[in-house]
């Protein structure tokens, strides 16, 4: 089993909050995996050593700035009434609604979903976090959600 259930997820609060209106489809999508298969995409596609983003080795391709060569401010959209992702991040990742998407906290803490979910619904995925990267599967874009305000736009290897 490589998942569990959203209500058994410590943060699964966050998305049944009203404010955040996330459908019951889109609900659906949202797949916490379990903390071992966590571990192994953690360890396949950010950091074999690392447990978190502000423990990156040298070597991760995370820490290397040419990955990212564009910063944007999200706070000021994550503060508005509009709920889909800002145009600059849509721009950038520019994925089929679809795409299988990987939302990292840290090693064990990686929530599956698509990306009309995180399109729809971005914020509840921000919310309670100090840092957040999104992968798509097969994807090479990247967003680094670095602190509460600041995300880079980055390529991956």
């Amino acid at each position: 089993m490589n998942y569990i259930e959203l209500q058994d997820y410590p943060l699964h609060w966050v998305y049944k909050r009203a404010d955040m209106g996330i459908t019951e489809a889109d609900l659906a999508t949202i797949k916490p995996m379990t903390s071992s298969f966590a571990n192994q995409v953690w360890q396949r596609d950010i950091s074999a050593e690392a447990i978190d983003l502000d423990r990156l080795e040298d070597s991760d391709w995370l820490s290397d700035n040419s990955h990212w060569p564009k910063t944007e401010n999200w706070e000021r959209a994550f503060d508005s009434e509009e709920q889909a992702l800002p145009e600059t991040l849509a721009g950038h990742l520019n994925w089929d609604p679809q795409t299988v998407v990987f939302v990292c906290y840290d090693a064990e803490h990686i929530i599956e979903t698509r990306y009309g979910t995180l399109q729809r619904n971005w914020k509840a995925f921000l919310f309670a976090a100090e840092q957040a990267l999104v992968l798509g599967r097969r994807r090479k874009e990247a967003l680094w959600f670095i602190d509460e305000s600041k995300v880079k736009l980055g390529q991956r290897d």
